[in-house]
């Protein structure tokens, strides 16, 4: 028992998120579209487990994967990357540990398409009990996104810390009708009510995927710029 706590790492404490900068790269002759693609990551572009991914070698893509994300990027779309990670704020590991994971990640995504770049990697560290403005189903990391891809908010490249999200921006009548989005080719693609849940209160596009298939199960859809996405209800 003693062995198994001086394993843990004491909790990082913070209110917003982990925001990732990665490259701001389109393939040749390729004009960004304006919008933005997010993606749940686990069960969307790796196999997800029970237990956390801990570590890059547990990192196991899913078939089909990196080549969806190269063809998001083929037509001019950003990817965002949007996961709850309460793995963090649980003290069983740092946000260093998660850079880690996330460089294997696109690494491994290169490896297999040259365009398969991300933009953007937005991580809520919170567990459900926190009530952050982050964690899914609600739209913090997808305002955080908008507002560094499209919005003029200014961040370093690499891994930043703590990034609060106004109240404001998270503020949602699950009752009311679906709102606008920003641009009408704005996506989300996950696994979970969660992850549509973040999409609907942002007005964007929504794509729900078997997590043994994951992206590659929409991705003809998500490139149908006629597609107008899955229906969903918050709470009707």
């Amino acid at each position: 028992m003693q062995k198994k706590l001086e394993q843990l790492v004491l909790p990082m404490l913070m209110e917003g998120a982990i925001v990732e900068v990665l490259s701001a790269k389109f393939p040749a002759n390729i004009i960004p579209n304006g919008a933005i693609a997010y993606l749940d990551r686990d069960g969307v572009i790796n196999i997800g487990s029970p237990n956390y991914i801990n570590s890059p070698d547990e990192l196991k893509l899913l078939d089909g994967a990196a080549f969806s994300i190269g063809e998001l990027k083929r037509h001019g779309y950003y990817v965002c990357i949007v996961t709850n990670q309460s793995a963090i704020s649980r003290g069983l590991w740092e946000a260093k540990q998660l850079g880690k994971i996330h460089y294997h990640l696109q690494e491994m995504l290169l490896d297999i398409d040259e365009d398969a770049n991300i933009d953007l990697i937005i991580t809520c560290p919170h567990r459900q009990i926190d009530r952050c403005n982050c964690r899914k189903p609600m739209p913090g990391m997808l305002y955080l996104g908008h507002c560094y891809l499209r919005d003029g908010l200014t961040l370093d490249k690499g891994m930043n810390i703590d990034i609060k999200i106004p109240n404001d921006a998270v503020r949602v009548n699950w009752w009311k009708d679906k709102t606008m989005p920003f641009n009408q080719l704005d996506l989300i693609v996950g696994d979970r009510k969660s992850d549509l849940g973040a999409g609907w209160a942002r007005g964007i596009r929504l794509y729900k995927v078997n997590p043994n298939i994951g992206l590659n199960q929409v991705i003809e859809r998500l490139v149908n710029f006629k597609d107008e996405g899955d229906f969903f209800q918050p709470v009707r």
